[in-house]
């Protein structure tokens, strides 16, 4: 150990020092400045000027020379449980397909933390490295993809990066609609909005939407906030069960009376592992009826 080192360095761990996730919470990082706080454990990150090795534990108090970035865990308070599961599809050792329930958050939404599926599926199958490839909405229920191999996360990511996937969504629309084509519009969701706006100069969104009464099926080719249920209203055909199109209610995350009545129920893609061609069904029933 160099004389210049403190010596709690003297215990190095060979990785990234992230430490492992607690009750599937990932830590969090942060820039410490004069001492390390007396409150709670910090890790020393990986830092090129760092003079701790990365992963060792900084006890309280002590004197840093400059700034050092660390990682913490966070305090997440208890939440009230979404009495709603998700299933699995499929499982191997790249990927978990989760069939997600309407009202659960497919990641943090800032109020739940411990309630969601990524969370869960850490917990359950004792992963800290799950992490969705893509999103859906909390009130969206369907299809998620989930990468649990960081070796090959990044190639699977492509896929819905390049937008390559098809992905097909079932819904019910509060009353007909009569369509068969390809939409484009641009969107954009203003800062503090929970309502995405169609905007001359907001994001190109393009969807193929195909219906002849009250069900609609819809091929999403790119993947804006909301878009489907901004198209649907735009058009003037807002789903049942939209609790922020065409007006916003009351955001109450254990209001489980009226589900959204959007199904992700099939994605298709070219597995870029095998280049084979690999399909995936939700086996939901969308807790809706036409009235």
């Amino acid at each position: 150990m160099s004389a210049s080192m403190p010596p709690w360095t003297a215990s190095p761990v060979p990785n990234s020092g992230r430490p492992p996730a607690r009750a599937g919470i990932s830590p969090r990082k942060t820039v410490l400045r004069g001492r390390v706080p007396e409150g709670g454990e910090y890790f020393a990150a990986r830092a090129g000027d760092s003079p701790f090795s990365p992963g060792t534990a900084l006890p309280p108090g002590a004197a840093l020379p400059h700034p050092v970035p660390a990682w913490y865990h966070p305090a997440v308070p208890p939440e009230r449980p979404i009495p709603f599961d998700y299933s699995v599809v499929h499982a191997d050792r790249d990927l978990i397909v989760a069939d997600k329930p309407h009202f659960l958050p497919t990641t943090t939404n800032g109020r739940l933390q411990r309630e969601t599926l990524q969370t869960r599926l850490r917990v359950d199958f004792g992963e800290d490295d799950i992490v969705p490839l893509h999103r859906l909405d909390r009130l969206t229920a369907g299809l998620v993809i989930c990468s649990r191999n960081p070796e090959t996360r990044a190639a699977y990511q492509r896929i819905f990066l390049e937008g390559s996937a098809v992905k097909r969504y079932w819904g019910v629309v509060k009353r007909p609609l009569y369509v068969d084509q390809e939409i484009a519009l641009r969107m954009r969701k203003p800062r503090g909005s929970r309502q995405v706006l169609v905007a001359s100069d907001g994001t190109p969104t393009s969807t193929f939407v195909r219906a002849a009464g009250r069900e609609v099926t819809m091929w999403p080719r790119t993947g804006h906030t909301h878009q489907l249920r901004v198209l649907l209203n735009y058009l003037g055909h807002p789903l049942l069960g939209d609790d922020t199109y065409p007006t916003p209610r009351k955001l109450d995350l254990y209001d489980f009376r009226t589900p959204l009545a959007l199904l992700h129920e099939a994605i298709t893609f070219i597995d870029p592992l095998s280049h084979s061609e690999r399909q995936f069904f939700s086996s939901q029933a969308l807790r809706t009826t036409i009235e």
